[in-house]
C-alpha cells in the first residue's frame, strides 16, 4: 500500500539515511517536501520517497528513493514512483520531474531508466565537493552525479 505520510508523522530515517548518508542534507529537503511510503499489511515501512517541486514552474524532483534491503528487488520502488508520478500527473499535466544519483548507482540507475528517465547530465565530483564524509558505493569512492529527466 503507498501513501503520503501526514505533517508530525514520524519520518523513516533509517530508510532516507541509506539513500543519503548526511542527516544534515535530507534534513534541508524534508521541510519543503512531501513524503510518500510503501507499507505492508502491518503498516511496517518498506520503502520511502521524497518529492519537492521544485521553483521553477512545472518542475518536480524527486530527492530520496529507498527500500529496505530485506525488501529489494520486490517492485517497490518501481511502485512508490509510479504513485508519485500519478499525483504529480493529476496536479500539472506539463510537470517535468528530475532525479539525481551517484554514477556508481547502477541498479538505481536501471529502476529509473526503466520508469521513463533518462541521463540529461553529470555532474563531476558533487559528491566530494557536497559532502562532508567521503561515500562508498561497493567499495569504491563515489564522486560523479547522474542527472536524469521525465518529461518534456
Amino acid at each position: 500500500m503507498m501513501r503520503e505520510l501526514k505533517q508530525g508523522e514520524e519520518l523513516p530515517w533509517t530508510l532516507l539515511l541509506n539513500a543519503d548518508p548526511d542527516r544534515a542534507i535530507v534534513a534541508t529537503y524534508m521541510a519543503k517536501s512531501r513524503v510518500f511510503v510503501a507499507e505492508n499489511g502491518d503498516q511496517a515501512i518498506l520503502g520511502v520517497l521524497v518529492l519537492m517541486a521544485l521553483p521553477e514552474d512545472h518542475h518536480y524532483e524527486i530527492m530520496n528513493v529507498s527500500v529496505d534491503p530485506a525488501h529489494f528487488r520486490q517492485g517497490i520502488g518501481r511502485s512508490m514512483m509510479r504513485f508519485a508520478f500519478a499525483d504529480i500527473q493529476a496536479r500539472d499535466t506539463q510537470a517535468v520531474i528530475w532525479i539525481k544519483t551517484g554514477d556508481l548507482t547502477v541498479e538505481a540507475i536501471g529502476l529509473y531508466e526503466s520508469v521513463g528517465f533518462k541521463i540529461v547530465d553529470v555532474v563531476k565530483d558533487y559528491f566530494i565537493d557536497h559532502y562532508a564524509d567521503p561515500i562508498y558505493e561497493n567499495g569504491q569512492l563515489l564522486r560523479n552525479q547522474v542527472v536524469m529527466r521525465l518529461g518534456q
